[in-house]
């Protein structure tokens, strides 16, 4: 396998410049195209060849979760890891529904950086430990009264986790030898006991009950 391309959205140009140095001197890596604002992210061709897009949460403020959600309804489907500054749940939930599948805080090493890209890129959500462990059920709920394990069936809370880890219907299927149409099936039972409307609630839901692994 190459080398992982890296798309880099930092308005600090030092920042940035750090990040794409650092990057660079790691054969696992290769920057195939930096961003100081919405404008380039969506414009520059090299967004659509990146296989991880790195994405600074601060910068959700001026519009960059919206410039997500065009990335995605043009087609790009390249994960995104957010730098998030702080344990913001609403902005880590925001950046879910926009389609992010990695957190990580900026005070991250290297190492756990490495740790999140390899894991996006191969399909997989990744939420930094330090992040996941302050998470908690929402609206207070009791988790022995509605988390989704006392809310679905074995069997569908099985598809769930499979559905919040990035898992296609059809990988699904094969994967419990059942067809994809149950697959479908169970996945709108599972949508309407939940009470969420995506796969990207569903992500979030994994999440604030601690229920993704790295």
């Amino acid at each position: 396998m190459g080398a992982v391309k890296l798309f880099l959205v930092e308005d600090q140009l030092l920042m940035r410049q750090a990040f794409a140095r650092a990057f660079s001197a790691s054969n696992k890596y290769e920057v195939v195209g930096q961003s100081a604002g919405a404008g380039e992210l969506l414009s520059n061709p090299a967004t659509w060849q990146a296989d991880v897009i790195i994405l600074d949460l601060v910068l959700s403020r001026h519009g960059y979760l919206d410039a997500v959600q065009q990335l995605r309804e043009r087609g790009v489907r390249s994960p995104i890891l957010i730098l998030a500054d702080g344990q913001n749940g609403s902005a880590l939930q925001a950046a879910l529904n926009a389609g992010a599948q990695g957190f990580v805080p900026k005070h991250s090493d290297f190492g756990e950086m490495e740790q999140a890209i390899d894991a996006i890129a191969q399909g997989q959500t990744y939420v930094s430990p330090s992040m996941r462990n302050g998470s908690s059920p929402a609206n207070g709920a009791k988790p022995d009264d509605n988390t989704s394990g006392a809310i679905l069936s074995k069997r569908e809370h099985e598809i769930f986790m499979l559905l919040a880890q990035g898992k296609k219907n059809r990988e699904i299927g094969k994967q419990l030898c059942i067809s994809t149409r149950t697959v479908d099936t169970h996945r709108s039972n599972i949508l309407k006991k939940l009470q969420v409307k995506s796969n990207a609630e569903l992500v979030r839901m994994a999440i604030s009950e601690g229920l993704l692994g790295l």
